[in-house]
C-alpha cells in the first residue's frame, strides 16, 4: 500500500483494544492508531479487580492501579484519548463523533467497547435503602474496596464469576455476605450445569454466605425504587447504622452497541463477526473482545460470543492481524480457533473451565464427588458422547495432570 500512512480508530482501551493495537503494529503497517476509551485509565487486569485484599492503611487506589498494571499499555506508539466516548459513528462515511464534539476520520476501525454492568434500574436512579453499586472498572474497584472495608454487611445479586469473586473477597474483609440468584440454583449454573451449581452453592454457604435461591432469593432483590421485587417496602436489618447498606448488582452485562445504531449492522447481542473478526458488511471495521459474536469454533452453525480475559486477547491479535492483512500488510488473515479456557479462585477452591461447556447435551463426573468439591471433582461435557468442555475444582491440584489430558480430547468443529 502506498500513500499516508494508515489512520486506525480503536474504540475501547481494555485488552481487546490494546492487542489488536499491537497486532497492527507488529504488521510494520506504519499506522496512526488513536485508541479511545471511555475511563481515564490505560489498559489494566480486568480479572484482578476481585483478586486480591488490601490492608485498611494502604492508599487503595494507587495500590490497585499499579496491581492491575498491563504490560504494554504505557507504549507511546499510540495514540490515546482517554475519557472521550464516542457517540455515533458513520461506518460508510468512516467517521466517529466524539463526546468532545470532535470527529475523527479512520481507515480501518476496531470495535472493542465492551460492555456494561446490567441493573435493575436505569443508573441515574438512586435507592432509600441501599448503596447500589456496579463492578465494571478501575473506578468501581477503588470505590467497592473503600466500601467492604467499613460495611458491616453486603448484599450481591448475581452468582457468576464477578458475584462469586465478590463474595470471597467481602467475607476476607469481614463481612457478612448474603447472595441472591433468583433465576438458577446456584453459581455458574449457566456454564457448568444445575448439578455443579448446587455443590458450588453448599461450598459458598460452607464458608458463611447466605446464599438465597429462587423465590427467597426475590423476595430479597430491590429495583432502586425502594420496593422489593417480592412487594413490600426494602428496610435496613435491625441494628444497622444510619448508612445504607451495600447492595451489589452483578447480574449480568450489557454490550455497548448503541454508538452503532443507523448503520444496518446486527446489534440482537454485541457485534456480529466472521471467524475473521470482520464486522459483516462493513469493509475495513472489525470487532473483538466481549462485544464480538463470531462463529462458535466449539459448536455447529452457531454463534457466540463471551466475556473472558482470554477472549479478548485472543480475538483482539485476530482483529489486528487481519485490519492489518485488508490494508495489505502482514501475513494471511488466522481464523478464531482459540482454545477457550478461564479459572477463578472461590473461598480457596480453584475452578477451571475449558472448551464451551454450554454446548453439552449431558456431562459425567471423571473424578471426586461433588459432595466434597475441596477434594478435587474433575467433569466433562458431551455432546453426542463427544467431549466438548471440562471443568476441574479442587482446592489441590491432584488431578491436574488428568485434566491437562482430557483437554486434549476436546472435540472441535
Amino acid at each position: 500500500m502506498t500513500g499516508a500512512a494508515p489512520r486506525i480508530g480503536i474504540v475501547g482501551s481494555g485488552i481487546a483494544g490494546l492487542r489488536a493495537a499491537q497486532s497492527v503494529l507488529t504488521c510494520e503497517t506504519g499506522a496512526r492508531i488513536t485508541v479511545f476509551g471511555d475511563e481515564a485509565h490505560r489498559t489494566y487486569s480486568r480479572p484482578g479487580l476481585t483478586k486480591k485484599r488490601y490492608p485498611p492503611s494502604a492508599d487503595l487506589r494507587a495500590a490497585i492501579t499499579e496491581d492491575l498494571r498491563v504490560k504494554g499499555a504505557e507504549t507511546s506508539a499510540l495514540d490515546w484519548h482517554l475519557g472521550t466516548r464516542v457517540e455515533a459513528a458513520d461506518l460508510r462515511g468512516r467517521v466517529l463523533h466524539l463526546s468532545t464534539g470532535g470527529t475523527f476520520a479512520y481507515d480501518g476501525l476496531v470495535v472493542a467497547s465492551g460492555v456494561r454492568p446490567r441493573t435493575a434500574a436505569r443508573d441515574d436512579e438512586e435507592c432509600a435503602s441501599h448503596a447500589h453499586r456496579t463492578l465494571r472498572g478501575l473506578d468501581d474497584a477503588h470505590s467497592i474496596h473503600q466500601e467492604l472495608h467499613r460495611r458491616a454487611v453486603v448484599t450481591i445479586a448475581g452468582a457468576g464469576f464477578v458475584a462469586c469473586e465478590l463474595a470471597s473477597l467481602a467475607k476476607e474483609y469481614g463481612c457478612d455476605v448474603v447472595m441472591l440468584e433468583a433465576m438458577r440454583h446456584g453459581p455458574f449454573e449457566n456454564i457448568l450445569g444445575e448439578d455443579v451449581a448446587r455443590a458450588l452453592g453448599r461450598w459458598v454457604t460452607a464458608n458463611g454466605v447466605t446464599l438465597l435461591t429462587g423465590e427467597a432469593a426475590k423476595e430479597l432483590l430491590c429495583d432502586r425504587s425502594g420496593r422489593r421485587s417480592g412487594g413490600g417496602h426494602s428496610a435496613s436489618p435491625p441494628g444497622a447504622a444510619s448508612e445504607r447498606p451495600l447492595f451489589i448488582e452483578a447480574i449480568g452485562s450489557v454490550p455497548n452497541v448503541e454508538w452503532l445504531d443507523g448503520n444496518g449492522l446486527d446489534l440482537s447481542d454485541g457485534v456480529r463477526v466472521d471467524e475473521y473478526m470482520r464486522v459483516l458488511g462493513c469493509e475495513g471495521v472489525f470487532a473483538a473482545g466481549d462485544i464480538a459474536r463470531y462463529p462458535d469454533p466449539w459448536g455447529t452453525e452457531r454463534l457466540t460470543r463471551m466475556e473472558f480475559w482470554k477472549n479478548a486477547i485472543d480475538t483482539g491479535n485476530i482483529a489486528g492481524k487481519a485490519l492489518a492483512s485488508s490494508l495489505g500488510y502482514g501475513s494471511k488473515m488466522t481464523r478464531i480457533a482459540y482454545f477457550p479456557s478461564m479459572a477463578t479462585e472461590v473461598f480457596g477452591l480453584r475452578i477451571q473451565i475449558a472448551g464451551n461447556p454450554r454446548n453439552a447435551d449431558s456431562m459425567e463426573i471423571v473424578r471426586g464427588d461433588l459432595e466434597r468439591l475441596g477434594d478435587g471433582v474433575l467433569v466433562t461435557y458431551l455432546q453426542e458422547s463427544a467431549i466438548v468442555g471440562a471443568a476441574y475444582l479442587d482446592k489441590g491440584a491432584q488431578f491436574n495432570r488428568l485434566y491437562i489430558e482430557l483437554l486434549k480430547s476436546l472435540k472441535t468443529r
